[in-house]
């Protein structure tokens, strides 16, 4: 899944039309996922910043078990924490793609990335903290994935700002990409659930009950591998430049639009639209 439409490295002369329709392909992707997220961030702010201001925390729990229990300062604070990072960096994680921001306002694009990378650091460590205070709705596989996908985003934010202190731009932006979309692990995570209820009318390779089931610890950990994976697949094709991998590359980026699509659709109309309404 792809992010940065300048990323992508003009083809070999003898084929300029497939490395077009591989640039639409990810500026379509990026189009979709960037205003699903939003939908997302309204949501949170929404239901749990609402349930804050009305001094009714104890709502959270009707979303995200054991998310305030009374006399628990630190971890509440770490849930409140966590909740509020994650707003802002949905929705100002994105800009940082735009390359017209990085060309007329380097200032804001350096700031906003150091913002960025500071909050995955605040994300991950109050998520971790929250693992091992709170665990997870899916077990001990729970715990387990959410914990890597936090050391994921801290070892990626090191390097991304590492890469760019050192001045090596496009590796840099690489590292940014991976923080990206390891960052986005949780909204995937819904987005794909939601897909696979919708496309499959129930639940099905889990217990909606307990949460528990194989198609879940499949999920818990292919929230934020299978977008690491596909990202790969798409540097390698960038390398190649070939006509056959660039029209795959761009065949898979349209169905994966799709299914990002249909996953949005069912996560707004049937977790976050009823939640706030």
């Amino acid at each position: 899944m792809i992010t940065k439409t300048n990323e992508i490295k003009i083809a070999r002369p003898g084929n300029p039309w497939q490395s077009k329709v591989l640039n639409a392909s990810a500026q379509l992707w990026f189009i979709i996922a960037v205003l699903g997220m939003w939908i997302f961030a309204f949501y949170v702010a929404s239901f749990y910043g609402g349930a804050a201001i009305d001094n009714d925390f104890m709502k959270w729990n009707r979303v995200l078990p054991h998310g305030y229990i009374e006399g628990e300062s630190m971890g509440n604070l770490a849930v409140a924490i966590h909740l509020l990072f994650a707003v802002i960096v949905m929705v100002g994680g994105p800009i940082q793609f735009i390359p017209q921001l990085r060309k007329h306002a380097p200032s804001l694009h350096r700031w906003n990335g150091r913002f960025y990378i500071s909050a995955a650091f605040i994300i991950s460590l109050s998520g971790v903290y929250m693992v091992i205070s709170k665990g997870t709705i899916s077990g001990l596989i729970g715990d387990i994935s959410v914990s890597i996908n936090g050391i994921l985003i801290m070892i990626f934010a090191y390097l991304a700002i590492r890469n760019a202190i050192k001045r090596k731009i496009d590796v840099h932006r690489r590292w940014a990409l991976r923080l990206f979309l390891a960052m986005a692990g949780v909204w995937f995570f819904r987005i794909g659930l939601m897909f696979w209820l919708f496309v499959n009318k129930g639940p099905v390779g889990f217990d909606p009950e307990t949460f528990r089931g194989p198609f879940l610890v499949f999920l818990g950990f292919g929230q934020y591998l299978i977008p690491l994976v596909i990202l790969e697949l798409y540097f390698l094709v960038q390398k190649k430049k070939t006509k056959t991998t660039q029209i795959l590359m761009s065949a898979g980026l349209l169905m994966l639009t799709a299914i990002t699509a249909v996953g949005i659709f069912a996560a707004t109309m049937s977790m976050w639209l009823p939640r706030i309404g």
